[in-house]
């Protein structure tokens, strides 16, 4: 099996007991198709340091400016079952380098963009071309590595999704101050640009895909009742904001949302009845490990967005930091994941299981302990105390993060690597949507109560902790029931 150049392996498929050697090309190939992938989810946490300055440059109101992270989530989310069986069916190379295309013009686009509405199609674009290159992404993963090694690469590129989901704000924040000036935000997809020009070069030279087994047929009615599931069912969750707690008004449209995904999934059942390819086959959730990983990766990226996004708003607006000072105060926490990611890279996968559990049950504890913070620090103590939390729940994200998606797809075949890894990224792009829009709602919702820190109020952030510190804790229950 080859993936990633020319080169064969250095070895012969090696008898049991003996060291199985991946070329280097092949490891560079995994580098650019990681590195690919780095960019989709650093476009999903950077923007959260910079709402004030596109909003002051572009003059988009606070809903409108809102629409460029709910909308390239909703996008990713929408695209990524479809490109997963695309892939299946054209070609992860191909559908790779399409998705990947795609994402360069939008960056392009929102870049340039002069007001905030081009930003905003911009964005969805973006997110569309993010959903379709993803998948693709991991079902070549797959290819490189055979199922006995594929744990490390795996839970590697899990590591590097959570690292740079915390590293993004730090990034955006020293970018835009270095900048400088209203337009200083462009730069943030400049970078996209720059990078991706590169990564996608070396892909088309490098990324090469053997011939595996495929099967025919796409079920566009699927994806037609998946869609408006999606944007329907997430998507008002997502955009309640600043004060808006009239629940009622959105009720109706998630509730349409809810009725096509119980459509969609009648659909998939009949469809695989029917011996006929679904969007996504059901069936699959009967893999080992497969069900339990993609409910404890929604959960944990709702805790990643929402608690990020938390985080962020909360410096800056009770403890009235800058964009780079907040980065700053959140450097450390970066640090202590890529060190978590080191650590758990180094175990054995048979340690997976205690990894994922205490690792959710560490964060959501400490969240709880954010909550605390939030109730009883000054405005002067709170920026030094969130930083020391933050770092014990980086350090749960990174040693759980990993092994979850490594676990999660072990036991997957080849031929359904691609939409395996679909569903999972489904799943935290979905969790990551909601669990934006729940944090906003509590955090605004309740944020004039008369918890105060530093003189302010502070009842919103202390039961937004709350919700996000549920979100893992639930987490470690759903993966506690998944021991061997």
């Amino acid at each position: 099996m080859q993936c990633g150049g020319n080169m064969t392996r250095t070895e012969s498929e090696p008898a049991s007991g003996e060291t199985i050697s991946i070329p280097k090309t092949q490891w560079i190939t995994y580098g650019v198709l990681v590195a690919m992938n780095a960019l989709t989810i650093f476009d999903v946490s950077k923007l959260g340091v910079a709402f004030d300055s596109i909003q002051r440059s572009t003059g988009g109101n606070g809903v409108i400016v809102q629409l460029m992270l709910v909308g390239y989530t909703l996008a990713y989310a929408s695209a990524l079952l479809p490109a997963g069986r695309i892939g299946d069916l054209m070609g992860r190379r191909s559908v790779f380098l399409i998705g990947c295309s795609l994402f360069l013009l939008s960056s392009f686009i929102c870049a340039m963009s002069p007001n905030a509405y081009w930003l905003v199609a911009g964005r969805f674009v973006q997110g569309i071309g993010a959903g379709v290159l993803m998948p693709q992404t991991l079902g070549l993963i797959q290819r490189i590595f055979p199922p006995e090694l594929r744990a490390k690469p795996l839970a590697m590129m899990g590591a590097c999704t959570s690292a740079v989901s915390l590293f993004g704000p730090v990034v955006a924040g020293v970018v835009m101050q270095i900048a400088g000036g209203n337009d200083s935000w462009r730069w943030l997809f400049w970078i996209d640009v720059v990078v991706g020009v590169i990564v996608v070069g070396m892909a088309y030279v490098l990324v090469k895909e053997p011939s595996s087994e495929r099967k025919r047929g796409l079920d566009v009615v699927g994806i037609l009742l998946l869609i408006p599931a999606v944007i329907f069912g997430v998507g008002p969750i997502s955009l309640i904001s600043e004060g808006d707690m009239s629940s009622f008004r959105v009720l109706p449209v998630i509730l349409i949302g809810m009725a096509f995904t119980c459509l969609f999934i009648v659909r998939e059942r009949r469809t695989a009845a029917c011996n006929r390819e679904p969007i996504l086959d059901l069936t699959m959730f009967k893999f080992k490990h497969l069900g339990r990983g993609v409910l404890v990766s929604g959960f944990m990226h709702a805790t990643a967005t929402g608690g990020t996004l938390l985080i962020t708003i909360s410096l800056e607006q009770y403890a009235y930091l800058n964009e780079l000072t907040t980065a700053l105060v959140m450097l450390p926490a970066s640090v202590a994941m890529l060190y978590g990611a080191s650590l758990v890279a180094r175990r054995q996968q048979n340690r997976a299981y205690a990894f994922i559990v205490w690792g959710n049950v560490l964060g959501g504890v400490s969240f709880i302990a954010v909550s605390v913070a939030f109730g009883v620090a000054s405005a002067q103590m709170l920026p030094l105390i969130l930083g020391t939390i933050l770092i014990v729940i980086s350090f749960g994200s990174a040693i759980s993060a990993s092994p979850n998606q490594a676990r999660a797809l072990i036991a997957v075949p080849d031929y359904r690597a691609s939409v395996a890894g679909s569903s999972i990224q489904f799943a935290q792009r979905v969790g990551s949507a909601i669990g934006m829009g729940l944090v906003l709602v509590v955090y605004y919702g309740f944020g004039r109560s008369a918890v105060p820190v530093g003189g302010q109020p502070a009842l919103g952030p202390c039961l937004a902790a709350i919700v996000v510190g549920v979100f893992l804790l639930c987490a470690a229950a759903i993966a506690q029931g998944d021991h061997d």
